[in-house]
Protein backbone atom coordinates (compact mmCIF):
# COMPACT_ATOMS: atom_id res chain seq x y z
CA UNK A 1 0.00 0.00 0.00
CA UNK A 2 1.65 3.46 -0.54
CA UNK A 3 0.36 6.75 1.51
CA UNK A 4 1.03 10.09 0.46
CA UNK A 5 4.26 11.76 1.96
CA UNK A 6 3.82 15.39 2.84
CA UNK A 7 7.95 15.07 3.78
CA UNK A 8 8.99 14.18 -0.08
CA UNK A 9 6.64 17.38 -1.44
CA UNK A 10 8.77 19.77 0.92
CA UNK A 11 11.86 18.05 -0.36
CA UNK A 12 11.10 18.04 -3.88
CA UNK A 13 9.89 21.05 -3.71
CA UNK A 14 13.16 22.70 -1.57
CA UNK A 15 15.66 20.82 -4.25
CA UNK A 16 13.12 22.58 -7.22
CA UNK A 17 13.91 25.75 -5.55
CA UNK A 18 10.35 26.37 -5.41
CA UNK A 19 8.30 28.15 -2.65
CA UNK A 20 4.88 27.11 -0.79
CA UNK A 21 3.57 30.03 -2.73
CA UNK A 22 4.43 29.18 -5.88
CA UNK A 23 3.25 25.34 -5.69
CA UNK A 24 0.08 26.92 -4.08
CA UNK A 25 -0.90 29.20 -7.10
CA UNK A 26 0.23 26.30 -9.58
CA UNK A 27 -2.29 24.00 -8.02
CA UNK A 28 -5.05 26.59 -7.04
CA UNK A 29 -4.78 26.30 -2.95
CA UNK A 30 -3.36 28.66 -0.87
CA UNK A 31 0.38 28.29 0.66
CA UNK A 32 -1.19 27.85 4.04
CA UNK A 33 -3.01 24.65 2.52
CA UNK A 34 0.57 23.16 0.96
CA UNK A 35 1.89 23.76 4.36
CA UNK A 36 -0.79 21.36 5.87
CA UNK A 37 -0.28 18.90 3.02
CA UNK A 38 3.80 18.87 3.90
CA UNK A 39 3.16 18.58 7.13
CA UNK A 40 0.51 15.55 6.94
CA UNK A 41 -2.01 17.18 8.35
CA UNK A 42 -4.64 16.80 5.29
CA UNK A 43 -4.40 14.73 2.14
CA UNK A 44 -4.40 16.21 -1.13
CA UNK A 45 -7.16 14.59 -3.40
CA UNK A 46 -5.67 12.65 -6.86
CA UNK A 47 -5.75 15.05 -9.07
CA UNK A 48 -3.78 17.49 -7.31
CA UNK A 49 -0.93 15.20 -6.69
CA UNK A 50 -0.79 15.08 -10.28
CA UNK A 51 -0.84 18.71 -10.64
CA UNK A 52 2.03 19.11 -7.87
CA UNK A 53 4.26 16.32 -9.62
CA UNK A 54 3.66 18.03 -12.85
CA UNK A 55 4.94 21.77 -11.35
CA UNK A 56 8.01 19.67 -9.66
CA UNK A 57 8.71 17.68 -12.44
CA UNK A 58 8.83 14.65 -10.86
CA UNK A 59 6.14 11.31 -11.74
CA UNK A 60 3.18 11.55 -9.02
CA UNK A 61 4.59 8.10 -7.66
CA UNK A 62 7.85 10.12 -6.09
CA UNK A 63 4.98 11.52 -3.74
CA UNK A 64 4.15 8.60 -2.17
CA UNK A 65 5.95 6.08 0.09
CA UNK A 66 5.18 1.82 0.96
CA UNK A 67 3.92 1.28 3.93
CA UNK A 68 3.37 -2.16 5.22
CA UNK A 69 -0.20 -3.66 5.87
CA UNK A 70 -0.68 -4.31 9.58
CA UNK A 71 -1.84 -7.56 10.31
CA UNK A 72 -5.17 -7.96 12.28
Amino acid sequence: MQRFNGTKLRELREQAGLTREHVAIAIGRSAETVGLYERGKVMPPASLVAAMADELGCPAGDLFTRVALEAA
